[in-house]
C-alpha cells in the first residue's frame, strides 16, 4: 500500500518554521507596540500585518508542497525572466516606495511588493535547472562562466536601485549552487582569486553611501548621532540584555525608540535586549535546525534539480541570517537584509515560506520518476 503524500512531509521542518514565524510575530509586536493600541487589538498593527503575511505564506507553502517539484523545472526560466521584468519595472517606472534612497517596491494597487525577494527564489530554480541539465557531471569552466550571466542580470538591476545587500544575496545563492553542483576545487580557487583581484575595482565602483556604510562600520564613534547611531544603539541593546533579558516590551532601547527600524533590520537587537542570551541561543538553535533539515532534503533528493534547489534555499536563508545577525553584532556592515521569518516584511516572509514549500515537494515526490 502506497504511503499517503502528507506522511512524507518533514514534520521537523514544518514545526521549526511555525516556531520561527511565531517568534517573529512576538518580537515584532514587542518592537512596535504602542500604548494607545492597548485594548483594541491583541497584537500591534505591525504584528497583525505580519500575521496576515504569515497566513498567505503558509498557504503558499502548503499548496506548493503538493505540486510535483519537477513542474518547477519547466517553469524555472519563464519565472526567472518574469522576475527580471519586475525588477526592471521597479527601477525604470519607479512605481514603488523609496526607502533610504533605494527604489525597491513595485506598487500593485494598495499592495507594495518587493520584486527582489521572489527573484531570489526564481534565480535558485533557474540555476538548479541550468546545472541540473547535465546530471552526474562536474560543471565545466565554460558552464560556470555562463551561469554568471544568470546571476549577473538580477545583480545589476538590484544594484542600480541601489540595493547592495540584496545584490550580494544573489551572488551568495549563485556561489552556494555552484559549490553544490560539484565544481572542481581548482575552479573555485580561481574564482576566489579573481574576486580578490577585483575587490579594489568593486570598492571604487560603489556609491558614496555604500562606502560610507563600510567606513562607519569600522569607526561608528566617528558619527555617533548620524550614520553610526544605529550601530551604537544596537550594541547597547544587545549588551543590556544579559542572560535572561529585560522581558518582552520592557527593553529600554526598544520601548523608548532609541533603536530605529527595530521591527526589521535590528529586530535581533530587540531579541537580545528583551530575551537575553537565552532567547538568542533559542533563535540560533531554530535557524540551525532549519538549515540542517533543508540540507537533509537536498541529500535525499534523487535528481540534481531537486538537490540544487534545496541547497539554494538553504544558502539563501543561511546567508541572510548570518548577514543580519552579523550587522546587529557589529561584526559586519549593515546591509539592509532581513532576518528570515523574524523581521517584518511581507515579500520576504511569503517568499521564504514558498521556498520551503518547494523544498517539501522535493521530499514528497523524490520517489516518483517520469520516464
Amino acid at each position: 500500500m502506497q504511503t499517503p503524500l502528507w506522511r512524507r512531509l518533514d514534520p521537523w521542518l514544518l514545526l521549526v518554521v511555525l516556531a520561527l514565524v511565531g517568534y517573529g510575530l512576538v518580537l515584532i509586536h514587542s518592537a512596535t507596540y504602542l500604548p494607545e493600541e492597548s485594548g483594541r487589538w491583541p497584537l500591534s498593527s505591525w504584528a497583525m500585518r505580519q500575521g496576515l503575511y504569515a497566513v498567505l505564506g503558509l498557504t503558499a507553502m502548503g499548496v506548493l508542497a503538493f505540486v510535483d517539484y519537477r513542474w518547477y523545472r519547466h517553469l524555472a526560466y519563464p519565472l526567472y525572466v518574469a522576475s527580471l521584468l519586475a525588477l526592471a519595472l521597479a527601477l525604470v517606472l519607479g512605481h514603488g516606495q523609496e526607502d533610504y534612497g533605494a527604489q525597491r517596491w513595485l506598487g500593485l494597487g494598495p499592495i507594495a511588493v518587493q520584486p527582489s525577494e521572489p527573484a531570489k527564489l526564481f534565480l535558485i530554480l533557474a540555476l538548479a535547472r541550468f546545472f541540473g541539465d547535465s546530471p552526474g557531471e562536474a560543471p565545466s569552466l565554460t558552464r560556470i562562466l555562463a551561469s554568471l550571466t544568470l546571476v549577473g542580470l538580477p545583480v545589476g538591476l538590484v544594484y542600480l536601485q541601489p540595493d547592495l545587500g540584496t545584490a550580494l544575496a544573489f551572488l551568495a545563492i549563485w556561489a552556494g549552487v555552484v559549490l553544490m553542483a560539484g565544481t572542481r576545487f581548482l575552479y573555485l580557487l580561481g574564482l576566489g582569486f579573481t574576486s580578490v583581484l577585483a575587490a579594489p575595482l568593486v570598492w571604487f565602483s560603489l556609491r558614496d553611501y555604500m562606502r560610507q556604510r563600510v567606513l562607519i562600520f569600522l569607526h561608528p564613534e566617528s558619527d555617533p548621532f548620524g550614520a553610526g547611531y544605529n550601530i551604537l544603539q544596537a550594541k547597547i541593546s544587545i549588551g543590556s540584555g544579559g542572560l535572561w533579558g529585560r522581558g518582552l516590551m520592557n527593553g529600554t532601547q526598544t520601548q523608548l525608540r532609541y533603536l530605529r527600524v527595530a521591527h526589521s533590520d535590528f529586530i535581533f537587537s530587540v531579541l537580545a535586549e528583551e530575551l537575553g542570551l537565552v532567547g538568542v541561543l533559542a533563535l540560533f538553535a531554530l535557524l540551525l535546525l532549519l538549515i540542517f533539515r533543508i540540507l537533509h532534503v537536498a541529500e535525499r533528493a534523487r535528481d540534481d534539480f531537486g538537490r540544487l534547489t534545496a541547497a539554494g534555499v538553504a544558502t539563501m536563508l543561511g546567508f541572510q541570517a548570518v548577514v543580519n545577525v552579523g550587522a546587529n553584532l557589529t561584526l559586519l556592515p549593515v546591509a539592509g537584509i532581513p532576518l528570515p521569518f523574524i523581521s517584518s516584511g511581507g515579500s520576504a516572509l511569503i517568499t521564504n515560506l514558498a521556498a520551503l514549500g518547494i523544498v517539501q515537494s522535493v521530499l514528497l515526490y523524490r520517489l516518483r520518476f517520469r520516464y
